[in-house]
């Protein structure tokens, strides 16, 4: 890759922390409207570059928003991200926010979910893609050495490639990026931004599913009179480049050639999808979301004529066990995944789009990503417990598409809310199955998808060699009522009296 090509010119010190304007002074020197405030979330500060969030006149010109998550250690194993490994990955960033003398970064929030550091900005079509991966990796680099210096669980444990080759796409964090909308007048966008630790990206179709394709959850879908009348279009990826490999001819238990066809597969970043209309297509879509191995990867709007016109949904529809790397075909984390969606107006409501998740579904993952379980919908800036049970958060940021600037925050999983019902029912639920059913199935997932499984595989093929095939033993099953005499021989049935 060569040098970086983010941050200040050789020779000039880091940007400066008054360059930045912070939510957290926002109301300073104004009149105090509340004596008092409860605390129900933990709201990220959100920082914004003072020379482009208050221009006078600013560009109109295309932006994106780009959220980018991964597990770089964790607290008492994997239940909570380190404050100070945030505020590391944080200085990293706002200290190298620079890219051809402009910010990278025009507002951003640092977050997390479990023990996953989040890091969700705006930024220009200016700035490269690929140099905003460069930072945001050497950034979680930043935060992996300080999880080490204090003993943290798994320092950088997300940062699966070996070297960034110029994209985050197939190096371990998940990584969406979401074009906002480009228009002179009404500069608002609402976007929703949800992660979710200890479970993969499947579990987000339960959003995309519910909201975009049922009006049970969405009455929008009947009664609106924007596009959302007209339906949605969907990507969806098949993740599963192994039994793509197998489907294409490499032996299942050839790990050579199983690895040989999925890095074919995996050439170039390319994926394996197939485009659906909702609703004319829902029994395919509602078909092949039904596993882990199919996941909606985008939303579109459409046109007058049906057609695909504006994006608004992205999510990291990738999995961990698809990266190569010198130790050959990684398996580990949960894939942990990540989602932007645009929220009123065309689109759903940000309550329209976590209502899925009052039902309590299971999701994959849990601890030792290993087990299906009630994913619990928590604040932002919340830790896992209980086994490290799946959690999901979502927050929705007001954002002007004209200055870059994110204005404010809501969480949608506050306490406080109807949300602290549906945490109570799915602990319980929760609970119930998991202590019911232990190691055995449907607590535990298939022995593919069973993860850390060393211990596993090296018991499984003990035992493999033990077993022995013998004449099976019959009693009374074998097509003449015969069974096994004193000496091993069968002894034919007693004729019955007349």
């Amino acid at each position: 890759m060569g040098g970086k090509r983010y941050g200040p010119a050789d020779g000039q010190p880091p940007v400066s922390p008054k360059e930045y304007h912070q939510s957290k002074d926002e109301l300073a020197g104004l009149p105090q409207t509340l004596s008092e405030k409860i605390a129900v979330t933990n709201t990220p500060n959100i920082f914004s570059y003072r020379s482009h969030v208050f221009a006078k006149n600013p560009a109109l010109v295309q932006r994106y928003i780009k959220a980018t998550k991964a597990d770089v250690g964790g607290v008492g194993g994997h239940v909570v991200a380190a404050e100070e490994v945030k505020s590391i990955v944080a200085k990293f960033v706002l200290d190298n926010n620079v890219f051809r003398g402009e910010p990278i970064f025009t507002s951003l929030i640092v977050t997390h979910t479990g023990d996953d550091i989040g890091v969700t900005g705006i930024m220009a079509e200016s700035v490269d893609m690929s140099v905003v991966d460069e930072l945001m990796w050497d950034a979680l680099q930043e935060g992996a050495r300080k999880a080490a210096e204090l003993g943290l669980y798994g320092p950088g444990q997300d940062l699966v490639a070996d070297a960034f080759t110029g994209n985050l796409r197939g190096a371990g964090p998940a990584t969406v990026a979401l074009p906002l909308p480009v228009r002179k007048e009404n500069a608002s966008q609402t976007v929703l931004v949800s992660f979710a630790d200890k479970t993969e990206p499947m579990a987000f179709n339960y959003y995309a599913t519910g909201a975009y394709l049922l009006p049970r959850f969405n009455t929008g879908l009947v009664i609106a009179a924007s596009k959302m009348k007209r339906g949605y279009i969907v990507d969806i990826v098949d993740l599963d480049t192994k039994a793509q490999a197998i489907e294409a001819g490499a032996h299942p238990r050839d790990q050579k050639a199983l690895d040989g066809k999925m890095e074919e597969l995996a050439k170039g970043l390319q994926e394996k999808v197939i485009r659906l209309r909702a609703p004319e297509d829902l029994f395919d879509i509602e078909g092949l979301c039904r596993s882990s191995r199919f996941v909606i990867a985008r939303i579109w709007s459409r046109g007058e004529k049906g057609e695909a016109e504006q994006l608004g949904y992205v999510c990291s529809a990738e999995r961990l066990h698809n990266i190569k790397t010198k130790k050959g075909f990684t398996y580990g984390g949960k894939d942990d995944p990540v989602l932007l969606a645009f929220a009123q107006g065309d689109w759903p409501a940000p309550g329209e789009i976590t209502s899925p998740w009052a039902a309590c579904p299971m999701v994959a993952g849990d601890c030792r990503g290993s087990h299906n379980l009630h994913i619990l919908p928590m604040p932002i800036n919340s830790q896992t417990s209980f086994w490290s049970g799946p959690i999901l958060s979502a927050i929705t940021l007001s954002c002007n598409i004209h200055t870059g600037r994110i204005g404010a925050i809501s969480d949608q999983f506050a306490l406080g809310t109807p949300w602290d019902e549906v945490r109570r029912r799915a602990s319980e639920l929760a609970i119930q199955f998991r202590l019911a059913h232990g190691i055995r199935q449907p607590a535990t997932l298939h022995e593919d998808e069973l993860e850390y499984q060393e211990g596993w595989k090296e018991r499984r093929a003990r035992l493999e060699r033990q077993f022995e095939v013998k004449p099976a033993l019959t009693f009374g099953g074998n097509g003449n009522g015969s069974r096994p005499g004193p000496g091993g021989t069968a002894r034919k049935p007693a004729t019955a009296k007349r």
